[in-house]
């Protein structure tokens, strides 16, 4: 259920500016609107949206025991394990010779290639507009339950 909650502009702008600037910062990349994604647009997969979400808790005192990682991100061991290394070299045998025909052929051939592997375990990610719910929250709420309407001064 999404709560509306009054929040002065100067607060939420020195929110965004902040944690656009973090996100940035850690990820090496612009974020371009609120729907950013950690992994999907930033390319922070495993151990790095990992050590970016502790850093993140950490540098601004966020309360995180709400917050399920597994929800919404595959560890490291699911990504990279020997299993999965074996199977992308193996795709990728296959892969590389494909698209270089394609590729040869000015993609007037176009020719189904395997997919490289991804955990049978669906997630969620997360947004840049859920780590601003959190910075501006304390705690981990999830920005589908949270909307925030500028309160008029006087």
């Amino acid at each position: 259920m999404e709560e509306i909650k009054q929040i002065e502009f100067s607060k939420l702008r020195h929110a965004y500016i902040t944690v656009k600037n973090f996100i940035e910062n850690e990820s090496a990349d612009d974020l371009e609107s609120l729907k950013t994604k950690i992994v999907n647009d930033l390319g922070l997969t495993g151990d790095d949206n990992y050590f970016m979400l502790t850093k993140f808790v950490g540098k601004f005192e966020l309360e995180y025991s709400d917050f399920e990682y597994d929800k919404h991100f595959h560890s490291e061991a699911e990504l990279y394990d020997s299993s999965a290394a074996l199977y992308n070299l193996l795709v990728v045998s296959v892969w590389l010779p494909l698209k270089t025909i394609e590729l040869l052929t000015l993609n007037m051939i176009r020719i189904p290639k395997p997919s490289f592997y991804q955990p049978a375990r669906q997630v969620s990610d997360m947004t840049f507009r859920d780590l601003l719910t959190w910075y501006i929250e304390g705690k981990y709420i999830p920005e589908r339950n949270v909307r925030y309407a500028i309160r008029q001064g006087l």
